[in-house]
Protein backbone atom coordinates (compact mmCIF):
# COMPACT_ATOMS: atom_id res chain seq x y z
CA UNK A 1 0.00 0.00 0.00
CA UNK A 2 0.97 3.24 -0.94
CA UNK A 3 1.72 5.87 1.66
CA UNK A 4 -1.35 8.71 0.56
CA UNK A 5 0.52 11.63 2.75
CA UNK A 6 2.11 14.64 0.37
CA UNK A 7 5.86 14.60 1.08
CA UNK A 8 7.71 17.42 0.86
CA UNK A 9 10.26 16.38 -1.86
CA UNK A 10 7.65 15.67 -3.79
CA UNK A 11 6.19 19.45 -3.69
CA UNK A 12 6.52 22.82 -5.61
CA UNK A 13 4.79 25.63 -3.49
CA UNK A 14 3.04 28.39 -5.91
CA UNK A 15 1.19 31.54 -4.76
CA UNK A 16 -0.71 33.08 -7.72
CA UNK A 17 -1.45 37.02 -8.02
CA UNK A 18 -1.16 37.12 -3.73
CA UNK A 19 -0.84 41.17 -5.03
CA UNK A 20 -1.02 44.10 -2.67
CA UNK A 21 -3.87 45.64 -4.92
CA UNK A 22 -5.51 42.42 -6.15
CA UNK A 23 -5.78 41.23 -2.04
CA UNK A 24 -7.14 44.50 -1.19
CA UNK A 25 -10.27 44.05 -3.67
CA UNK A 26 -13.63 43.01 -1.97
CA UNK A 27 -13.08 39.19 -2.18
CA UNK A 28 -14.51 36.17 -0.43
CA UNK A 29 -12.19 35.85 2.38
CA UNK A 30 -11.55 38.46 4.35
CA UNK A 31 -7.89 40.26 3.49
CA UNK A 32 -6.16 40.00 6.85
CA UNK A 33 -7.73 36.34 6.95
CA UNK A 34 -5.98 35.66 3.49
CA UNK A 35 -2.78 37.34 4.48
CA UNK A 36 -2.37 35.04 7.08
CA UNK A 37 -3.07 32.01 5.57
CA UNK A 38 -0.22 32.93 2.60
CA UNK A 39 1.83 33.83 5.52
CA UNK A 40 1.10 30.12 6.96
CA UNK A 41 1.59 28.15 4.16
CA UNK A 42 5.11 30.64 2.97
CA UNK A 43 6.25 29.46 6.42
CA UNK A 44 5.48 25.90 5.77
CA UNK A 45 7.57 26.19 2.36
CA UNK A 46 10.23 28.07 4.25
CA UNK A 47 10.04 24.95 7.23
CA UNK A 48 10.01 22.42 4.50
CA UNK A 49 12.26 23.97 1.83
CA UNK A 50 9.90 22.96 -0.94
CA UNK A 51 10.87 24.68 -4.45
CA UNK A 52 8.51 28.13 -4.63
CA UNK A 53 7.15 29.82 -7.33
CA UNK A 54 5.86 33.35 -7.35
CA UNK A 55 3.61 34.30 -10.16
CA UNK A 56 2.02 38.18 -10.51
CA UNK A 57 0.45 39.91 -13.31
CA UNK A 58 1.01 43.41 -14.50
CA UNK A 59 -0.77 45.96 -12.38
CA UNK A 60 -3.19 47.76 -14.63
CA UNK A 61 -0.68 50.83 -15.07
CA UNK A 62 2.04 48.26 -16.28
CA UNK A 63 3.90 48.97 -13.33
CA UNK A 64 5.31 45.94 -11.12
CA UNK A 65 2.80 43.93 -9.31
CA UNK A 66 4.22 43.84 -5.47
CA UNK A 67 3.63 40.51 -3.58
CA UNK A 68 2.13 40.49 -0.70
CA UNK A 69 4.71 40.95 2.17
CA UNK A 70 3.39 37.77 4.25
CA UNK A 71 4.72 35.82 1.43
CA UNK A 72 7.91 36.90 0.60
CA UNK A 73 9.08 38.39 4.32
CA UNK A 74 8.46 34.71 5.00
CA UNK A 75 9.81 32.59 2.05
CA UNK A 76 13.63 33.38 1.65
CA UNK A 77 14.28 31.51 -1.66
CA UNK A 78 11.69 31.50 -4.01
CA UNK A 79 11.02 32.61 -8.13
CA UNK A 80 8.96 35.28 -9.30
CA UNK A 81 7.69 35.20 -12.85
CA UNK A 82 5.30 37.76 -14.29
CA UNK A 83 2.27 36.32 -16.74
CA UNK A 84 0.00 38.27 -19.14
CA UNK A 85 -2.73 35.06 -19.79
CA UNK A 86 -5.11 33.38 -16.87
CA UNK A 87 -3.19 30.27 -17.55
CA UNK A 88 0.31 30.44 -16.73
CA UNK A 89 0.91 27.02 -18.32
CA UNK A 90 0.71 29.06 -21.24
CA UNK A 91 4.03 30.93 -20.41
CA UNK A 92 7.12 28.83 -21.52
CA UNK A 93 9.19 30.07 -18.43
CA UNK A 94 6.94 29.09 -16.08
CA UNK A 95 6.04 26.02 -17.04
CA UNK A 96 9.96 25.36 -17.72
CA UNK A 97 10.70 26.53 -14.09
CA UNK A 98 8.13 24.18 -12.47
CA UNK A 99 9.43 21.42 -15.02
CA UNK A 100 12.53 21.99 -13.76
CA UNK A 101 12.51 21.23 -10.39
CA UNK A 102 10.84 17.32 -11.80
CA UNK A 103 8.56 16.93 -8.63
CA UNK A 104 5.16 15.10 -9.09
CA UNK A 105 3.14 17.78 -6.93
CA UNK A 106 1.51 21.19 -6.83
CA UNK A 107 0.41 23.14 -3.68
CA UNK A 108 -1.32 26.04 -5.22
CA UNK A 109 -2.80 29.21 -3.52
CA UNK A 110 -3.47 32.56 -4.91
CA UNK A 111 -6.52 35.38 -6.23
CA UNK A 112 -8.79 34.90 -7.87
CA UNK A 113 -9.86 31.10 -7.55
CA UNK A 114 -11.57 31.43 -10.81
CA UNK A 115 -9.38 32.45 -12.95
CA UNK A 116 -5.21 32.39 -12.02
CA UNK A 117 -6.27 29.78 -9.49
CA UNK A 118 -8.54 27.27 -11.43
CA UNK A 119 -6.06 27.93 -15.07
CA UNK A 120 -2.87 26.57 -13.13
CA UNK A 121 -4.56 24.57 -11.45
CA UNK A 122 -6.53 22.51 -14.84
CA UNK A 123 -3.44 22.82 -16.32
CA UNK A 124 -1.03 21.70 -13.43
CA UNK A 125 -3.01 18.13 -13.66
CA UNK A 126 -3.56 18.10 -17.94
CA UNK A 127 0.42 18.67 -17.34
CA UNK A 128 0.74 15.36 -15.26
CA UNK A 129 1.18 17.03 -12.08
CA UNK A 130 -0.73 16.02 -9.04
CA UNK A 131 -2.78 19.36 -7.52
CA UNK A 132 -3.27 20.51 -3.68
CA UNK A 133 -5.54 23.75 -3.94
CA UNK A 134 -5.19 25.49 -0.40
CA UNK A 135 -8.40 26.71 0.58
CA UNK A 136 -8.27 29.12 2.77
CA UNK A 137 -5.04 30.65 0.98
CA UNK A 138 -7.22 31.58 -1.95
CA UNK A 139 -10.05 33.95 -2.50
CA UNK A 140 -12.65 34.31 -4.82
CA UNK A 141 -14.62 36.73 -6.49
CA UNK A 142 -18.12 36.14 -6.01
CA UNK A 143 -19.46 33.21 -3.73
CA UNK A 144 -21.18 31.48 -6.37
CA UNK A 145 -18.18 31.83 -9.57
CA UNK A 146 -15.96 30.25 -6.65
CA UNK A 147 -18.04 27.72 -5.73
CA UNK A 148 -18.47 26.57 -9.30
CA UNK A 149 -14.31 27.29 -10.09
CA UNK A 150 -13.92 24.71 -6.76
CA UNK A 151 -16.37 22.45 -8.06
CA UNK A 152 -14.70 22.50 -11.71
CA UNK A 153 -11.65 21.67 -10.10
CA UNK A 154 -12.49 18.95 -8.00
CA UNK A 155 -14.22 17.18 -10.79
CA UNK A 156 -10.99 17.56 -12.54
CA UNK A 157 -9.15 15.62 -9.52
CA UNK A 158 -7.62 18.20 -7.54
CA UNK A 159 -7.13 17.86 -3.87
CA UNK A 160 -8.67 20.38 -1.76
CA UNK A 161 -6.67 21.04 1.33
CA UNK A 162 -5.97 23.97 4.18
CA UNK A 163 -3.26 25.71 5.73
CA UNK A 164 -3.79 23.74 9.17
CA UNK A 165 -4.20 20.26 7.12
CA UNK A 166 -1.65 20.67 5.28
CA UNK A 167 0.52 21.47 8.36
CA UNK A 168 -0.70 18.58 10.03
CA UNK A 169 0.19 16.15 7.16
CA UNK A 170 3.88 17.36 6.37
CA UNK A 171 4.20 17.54 10.46
CA UNK A 172 5.81 14.16 10.62
CA UNK A 173 6.82 14.35 13.99
CA UNK A 174 5.67 17.12 15.97
CA UNK A 175 7.93 16.50 19.02
CA UNK A 176 10.80 18.17 16.89
CA UNK A 177 11.35 20.47 13.96
CA UNK A 178 10.38 20.89 11.42
CA UNK A 179 7.43 19.21 12.62
CA UNK A 180 7.09 21.12 16.21
CA UNK A 181 7.53 24.35 14.24
CA UNK A 182 4.92 23.21 11.61
CA UNK A 183 2.61 22.61 14.35
CA UNK A 184 3.45 26.42 15.19
CA UNK A 185 2.24 27.73 12.14
CA UNK A 186 -0.76 25.85 13.33
CA UNK A 187 -1.08 27.92 16.50
CA UNK A 188 -0.19 31.24 14.51
CA UNK A 189 -3.51 30.66 12.36
CA UNK A 190 -5.72 30.12 15.33
CA UNK A 191 -4.32 33.22 17.22
CA UNK A 192 -2.79 31.68 19.76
Amino acid sequence: MTDPKLKPADAIVVFADLQSEIVALPLTVDAGALRRSAAGLAKLAELFDMPTVVITMPKRDGGQAQVIPEVVSVRTNYRHFQRTTPDSFDNDLIRAALAEYSRPTLIVCGVATEIVVQWLALSGRANGYQVHLVTDACAGLSTRTEAAALARLTAAGVVMTSVVGLAGELAGDMTRSPGKDAVDVIYTLLGE
